[in-house]
């Protein structure tokens, strides 16, 4: 293969984590000794997304800004294609396992600022990211934030402020729209405050170690689509919890777009 690399074998001792279409993540040294995590899918069932992935990381040079995983290459084979990223310590969901509740709630606005930076670098550039979760956010080696996995995102031409798409996303993850489409059997609306809403989500599952603001399976989707958040009282902190509710309103109209939400006193301090 025509890639730069000193070292990659993908067997399950090298093996970091797996995703949907059959990928799998593998930790791999490029030829400058960098480490670096090797996505492997099969071509058949995932190369749409894996090639989408690509242009999506090509198109907006994540090497220039420290909240995005930085692309490194990619290529193919006969049977399976592969993105190469840098690598991080580990994703958002096992992150928040490994530490305190007191500490999740003091680093958790500088988190939440990290992740909504990411996603107002996306929208700037008419990127809708449509499957964010914990486990697609990553965290570097600096304690970063860096949102990850473009599979399924999607550019807007200038003029345009709404993808009309079949809904996709992952369970639990979704926004309320995308959930309404998968019930009602009709394309969803898919906005800039989409994304918005499940950064709300993320935001309740940082600052109460791992719990989701609208329940747990099998009512949370139900929840969602109903606009039901049951967890967000929970949340001792009422400014977290005002602000919090602001992103998962259940009317899109009423939510805040990415830059508007960077402005609010409980992610920005200046």
């Amino acid at each position: 293969m025509d890639v730069p690399m000193q070292a990659f074998a993908p067997n399950k001792e090298l093996k970091i984590g797996n995703g949907s279409n059959g990928t799998c993540v593998y930790v791999g040294v490029m030829e400058d000794g960098s480490e670096v995590a090797v996505k492997r899918t099969l071509t058949q069932s995932g190369e749409d997304t894996a090639e989408n992935e690509k242009n999506i990381l090509n198109l907006i040079k994540t090497d220039e800004f420290p909240f995005i995983v930085s692309y490194r290459n990619f290529f193919r084979d006969d049977t399976f294609t592969y993105l190469i990223v840098d690598l991080c310590e580990e994703d958002l969901k096992n992150y928040i396992c490994s530490q305190s509740i007191d500490y999740l709630q003091q680093v958790g606005p500088r988190m939440i600022n990290e992740i909504l930076t990411g996603i107002t670098f996306l929208h700037d550039r008419q990127i809708l990211h449509r499957d964010l979760k914990p486990p697609n956010i990553l965290v570097d080696i600096e304690g970063r934030m860096r949102l990850a996995d473009f599979g399924i995102s999607r550019v807007l031409k200038e003029d345009e402020t709404t993808h009309l798409t079949d809904p996709k996303g992952t369970q639990n993850w979704m926004p309320a729209e995308v959930i309404g489409s998968i019930n009602s059997s009709k394309k969803c609306r898919f906005k800039k405050k989409s994304d918005v809403q499940v950064v709300g989500m993320i935001a309740f599952f940082i600052l109460s170690q791992g719990k989701h603001p609208f329940g747990t399976s099998p009512d949370c989707m139900g929840n969602i689509l109903k606009g039901n958040p049951v967890n967000l009282g929970n949340l001792d902190d009422l400014h977290a919890r005002q602000f919090i509710s602001w992103l998962i309103r259940h009317d899109i109209n009423d939510r805040p777009y990415a830059h508007e939400a960077l402005e609010h006193s409980f992610v920005n301090n200046n």
